[in-house]
């Protein structure tokens, strides 16, 4: 599949501006923030978003630890990596990979930096 056609859950550290505008690009997202998930383990969020096939985006790296080192299972991480926080720059960042429409698999991390993008296929 490609990432265009991702199905997406939104950690809570994730402005409702991006979730807004992923929608906006005919993204299927799920917010965790509107789900009332706020302050819900990692471990919960994995659970839920395997449940329904979405990769988890996020600025939190925790997720990454959990999959590798504890072995939890889960369908896919988009991990904003990037030195500028700010929602203006994440959706910038968010519209250069949409132009790329990278293929992805499931049980993949993507890890997006200020300068590349690294897909992990991730063994469980």
């Amino acid at each position: 599949m490609n990432f265009t056609s991702l199905k997406i859950l939104a950690d809570e550290n994730i402005s409702p501006k991006i979730v807004k505008h992923l929608r906006e690009r005919n993204f299927d997202v799920l917010d965790t923030k509107e789900q009332n998930w706020c302050g819900k383990e990692d471990a919960f969020i994995l659970k839920q978003s395997t449940a329904e096939e979405r990769f988890v985006l996020t600025y939190d790296s925790d997720f990454g630890t959990l999959i590798i080192h504890d072995q939890k299972k889960f369908y896919g991480i988009i991990y904003l990596r990037l030195a500028n926080l700010n929602t203006s720059n994440v959706i910038h960042v968010i519209n250069k990979l949409i132009i790329l429409n990278p293929v992805v698999h499931p049980h993949e991390i993507i890890v997006i930096s200020d300068k590349k993008v690294r897909i992990r296929r991730v063994v469980i």
